[in-house]
């Protein structure tokens, strides 16, 4: 018969049946409680437990490991995903089978990674995971009446975009750091992401055959949003690219992996004393400037593939003296205002109007002669 007792925050229901192994799960009411017993006794007596109970046996940490192999290497963030699972597995939840899992435990998850200082965006793509998980257990691994805890977790409200910019004393201290770094492919790999805004993903995944040097054009496969993009190059990054070749024999251009360049990043970050600043920061850096060197809206939407005005507008920071500076240049040069030509926009605008060093991170790092021009 069935046993229903309070242990904690929640409701352990207990069935036994001569014949029949116990079967025990946990909610988060009574009421739940009440309901699986009175459901799983009549499938006893009805003959009908043909099948083991499997969320009674698997574990969370078996139910990631099963998902690491079957779904997670179908997504494009695989590799990211794979880490945010490994995490999982060396958490104590992980050992807890998946029919004791509830809503209280994830709950309780949540206030300790709060606690650990992380950020919504990152808590809430944690429990996601689980949600997927709990999903795929239930329609595809023979456990239709699994409930998923993650449905009566609340979920954190979306992250503050992130508007890091290095400010100047950063910047130089981030440029002589990057400057004494030995990893020459490491700074290549810096160099063109502030001239093109790519993502880490992209620029890793770029092969030989993607180039068109000549055109002054790189395909970028396989983007975030699914479609192959052609981003235009400037001198500077042309002569990146031609440099990276040239340092081996390999098809991809930067053959370095992700794990590489992080630990190379963490190394030039604490080397620099900078804070909080993520290689994917590098983005919002290439994207502002873009705009400060003078190219339109289209223009750097183009080259930084976002669908919409509004998602391009989450990667521009621009500084304020550099839109003080255009209006300046506007009426100086009598246009009409909200108007100026691109020429007017050239080297000269960096030393005219006090442009931040960050915005010439790589300046004498990579000594390139078009990249020492407009640096």
């Amino acid at each position: 018969m069935a046993s229903i007792d309070k242990r904690g925050k929640v409701w352990r229901a207990r069935v036994r049946i001569r014949g029949f192994a116990p079967k025990t799960r946990s909610f988060d009411t009574k009421a739940e409680a009440e309901q699986w017993a009175a459901r799983i006794e009549r499938q006893l007596l009805a003959g009908e437990d043909t099948c083991p109970d499997l969320a009674s046996e698997m574990t969370l940490s078996e139910a990631l490991e099963r998902y690491a192999k079957e779904v997670t290497p179908t997504k494009k963030g695989a590799e990211q995903e794979l880490r945010r699972i490994r995490a999982w597995q060396k958490r104590p939840l992980a050992s807890l089978k998946l029919s004791l899992l509830t809503a209280a435990h994830f709950s309780e998850f949540k206030k300790e990674r709060e606690n650990e200082g992380k950020s919504a965006n990152t808590i809430r793509l944690d429990l996601m995971l689980i949600s997927a998980v709990f999903k795929k257990a239930r329609k595809a691994w023979g456990m239709p009446y699994l409930k998923n805890p993650i449905a009566g977790v609340e979920l954190p409200g979306g992250s503050k975009w992130r508007d890091r910019r290095l400010d100047e004393a950063e910047a130089q201290r981030f440029h002589r750091a990057l400057a004494q770094q030995s990893d020459e492919m490491f700074k290549l790999i810096v160099t063109f992401a502030l001239e093109t805004a790519a993502r880490l993903s992209e620029i890793l995944r770029l092969r030989r055959t993607d180039l068109h040097v000549r055109r002054r054009i790189a395909i970028l496969r396989d983007t975030k949003n699914g479609e192959n993009r052609g981003v235009p190059l400037s001198k500077c990054a042309v002569e990146v690219v031609e440099r990276a070749l040239s340092l081996h024999d390999g098809e991809r251009v930067f053959p370095m992996t992700r794990v590489q360049l992080y630990r190379s990043w963490r190394k030039l970050c604490d080397s620099a004393r900078i804070e909080n600043f993520r290689f994917h920061d590098l983005r919002h850096e290439a994207t502002s400037r873009l705009l400060e060197r003078g190219l339109t809206v289209m223009e750097v939407q183009r080259i930084t593939g976002h669908k919409t005005l509004a998602m391009l507008l989450r990667y521009t920071q621009m500084y304020d003296n550099h839109v003080v500076a255009r209006l300046d240049e506007t009426e100086d040069s009598g246009a009409p205002s909200g108007w100026a030509p691109l020429e007017s926009h050239g080297e000269e605008y960096g030393a005219a109007h006090q442009r931040p060093i960050a915005t010439g991170l790589v300046s004498n790092v990579v000594m390139f002669p078009s990249c020492r021009r407009r640096l």
